[in-house]
């Protein structure tokens, strides 16, 4: 059986983490330069382009350097923060437990009553927290936040406020948040959020066929016994449209076909395989990610998609203009399913009147009778 590295975890941490060079690069420089305007990074990205996989990568960089490091997810961010500086939510002090009184000089002693007073730490005191930690933190201090989409702007506001006073104190601290495409302008604009508008904003596009190849290529040299020509990384390249979560699927579903039926310590991978594993894995990200991101939208948003769809041409655009007329509505009726589309990098412009899909394999899967619900699907073949 032959070691099987990838591992296609939705929002995970995969075993095998590939690519990203420049931005890893950037935040190893960053550490090190206090005065780095790399210190606080924003990701942004589609589902499955590797935000939280990126992120966790920063952690574990950061923990390696001994740097404290503080991981957030979206659920109450700020009072998770708080307790991680802290320990605490709240803190009981209680002053002179026991006080001798000497009375007219007399030796007699009274026991004077304690006095218990309790401190709350939270928002209105967190900037102090952060300087009080990053004071404590002799190699400096990492706060990650992922899915920034889901956090409450107020609160955002409230973190960015912290970590500008930190910064103008000259603490070594950094600041990583990952999110969704449209997170990015939702946050920037909103006010007392300037610590993140001067962020390094970075996009998780798809690889490049030279990046895919060469992390394909590295991966699958470190399964003992295994070899794999340069047409198989070809095919698998193609397939996966330089996607990370297609990547992973494919390399695991190929290693995953090939345990299945090969018993030798040594083996080929034939094109067979590869077209079995590229049927598997398409399919399983057809159920992992696209039907979860259409359920998500509104039936216009939907139906917008299956126009466009239908639309693309030889270069897989497709015309404002043709959408419009399919559908038998204003361009102007249809601008808020747009627009949605576009913020959440579903779709994209390229150019002036024209719109292309910016998720692998969703253009022809909007079409497929997979995107009513199986519930749905057997009801209607039984005529219930």
């Amino acid at each position: 059986m032959f070691s099987n590295p990838f591992s296609p975890i939705f929002g995970g941490k995969p075993d095998v983490f590939f690519g990203r060079e420049r931005i890893l690069t950037l935040f190893d420089h960053a550490m090190i330069d206090v005065g780095s305007d790399n210190r606080a990074i924003f990701i942004t990205g589609t589902r499955g382009s590797g935000k939280t996989a990126l992120l966790e990568q920063l952690s574990i960089r950061a923990s390696d350097k001994k740097r404290r490091v503080i991981d957030l997810g979206p659920e109450n961010t700020i009072s998770g923060l708080i307790y991680s500086l802290t320990g605490y939510d709240e803190v009981t002090k209680t002053v002179n437990p026991q006080a001798n009184v000497n009375v007219l000089g007399i030796g007699g002693g009274l026991s004077a009553v304690s006095v218990s007073k309790t401190e709350h730490a939270n928002r209105d005191n967190l900037q102090q927290l952060l300087l009080d930690a990053c004071s404590k933190s002799k190699d400096g201090l990492l706060v990650t936040i992922d899915e920034i989409q889901k956090v409450p702007l107020d609160d955002v506001s409230t973190l960015c406020n912290a970590f500008q006073m930190a910064s103008r104190k000259g603490c070594d601290i950094m600041l990583a948040v990952a999110g969704l495409p449209y997170a990015y302008s939702k946050v920037i604009k909103h006010d007392g959020c300037t610590y993140l508008r001067r962020a390094t904003h970075e996009e998780l596009g798809l690889f490049t066929w030279d990046e895919a190849a060469e992390s394909l290529n590295i991966i699958f040299s470190k399964i003992k016994g295994l070899s794999i020509s340069k047409t198989v990384i070809d095919e698998l390249n193609q397939a996966s449209y330089g996607h990370p979560y297609i990547i992973q699927l494919l390399g695991y579903h190929l290693i995953l076909h090939i345990n299945d039926h090969i018993s030798s310590k040594k083996h080929s991978v034939t094109s067979d395989e590869v077209k079995v594993a590229i049927s598997n894995a398409i399919f399983s990200y057809e159920q992992r990610a696209l039907k979860p991101l259409l359920e998500e939208l509104s039936n216009s948003e939907r139906t917008y998609l299956v126009k466009m769809s239908e639309c693309l041409d030889s270069e897989r655009l497709a015309g404002s203009s043709d959408i419009s007329r399919s559908l038998g509505v204003p361009q102007n009726k249809l601008s808020r399913s747009r627009a949605y589309l576009i913020d959440n990098g579903i779709i994209a412009t390229p150019e002036r009147g024209k719109l292309m899909f910016c998720i692998p394999y969703l253009a022809d899967y909007v079409k497929k009778e997979e995107m009513i619900s199986d519930t749905i699907a057997v009801a209607r073949q039984r005529r219930v």
